[in-house]
């Protein structure tokens, strides 16, 4: 009886860890949206299935938590066999994240190759989608240039602007007479875009295999506490019907 409860205590709290991780896997869609700017930095969209598949693992998750919270004070029942259903579903999803993850840790360079194409891009208009991108990429970065500033100097931009100066999201945020020129780089962001990126991607991808991991451990866990209680099963009672 003690067992019993135990092993239901032990799956609230699993799938309450369940929900929460399920929660944080919809952070995958921060990702998503940051794709939509910065998507001309990429050589493939393959680059967004990790985090596609972390938003469906996360929707997955927080349905698998619900359930879990909802069976675990009950008698097994057919709740317990669409709960392991779910965390079947489950571990296919996260263990794929984990496997894309991985593949695409060591191809991050080939991922960013067209960095450097889109800075040569660069026109200056505000409207147009590689300028914004640019922009974007080092305010955000506080950074300057692919490798620093100086490259800026070979943009076709810089040639033919006539002008001693660098995009204004180059200039460092903490130096408010900051205009972009050359004459003082000081001023300048003095680290370049693309190994910061590499870097906050490298990281992301970090984040994506250690949370897979232990969300797979979570899942086996969770498979063995639901196991137990079907175990733990009472017998059915039986009686003899009535005879007229």
């Amino acid at each position: 009886m003690y067992a019993l409860r135990g092993f239901r205590i032990l799956l609230k709290i699993a799938s309450l860890i369940l929900l929460l991780t399920g929660i944080a896997g919809l952070g995958g869609s921060f990702f998503l949206h940051k794709y939509k700017v910065y998507s001309v930095f990429f050589s493939s969209v393959y680059i967004l299935l990790p985090a596609m598949l972390a938003v469906a693992g996360g929707v997955i998750l927080l349905i698998s938590g619900c359930i879990g919270c909802s069976v675990s004070n009950k008698k097994p029942s057919c709740g317990h066999g669409l709960f392991v259903y779910v965390l079947i579903i489950a571990w296919c999803i996260v263990c794929t994240t984990a496997v894309l993850a991985y593949t695409h840790n060591g191809k991050l360079d080939e991922d960013l190759a067209p960095l450097k194409d889109v800075f040569q891009n660069y026109s200056g208009d505000s409207q147009d989608p590689e300028t914004k991108a640019v922009n974007a990429l080092q305010r955000e970065l506080q950074c300057c240039g692919v490798k620093n500033y100086t490259d800026w100097l070979e943009t076709p931009w810089f040639n033919h602007s006539g002008k001693y100066e660098v995009p204004l999201s180059c200039c460092n945020k903490t130096f408010n007479s900051c205009n972009g020129t050359l004459n003082s780089t000081q001023l300048l962001y003095n680290e370049g875009c693309q190994g910061k990126l590499e870097m906050k991607l490298l990281l992301s991808v970090h984040i994506m295999i250690i949370t897979s991991l232990a969300v797979l451990f979570l899942l086996i866990m969770s498979w063995i506490l639901v196991a137990q209680l079907m175990r733990h099963q009472p017998p059915q009672e039986y009686r003899i019907l009535d005879q007229e």
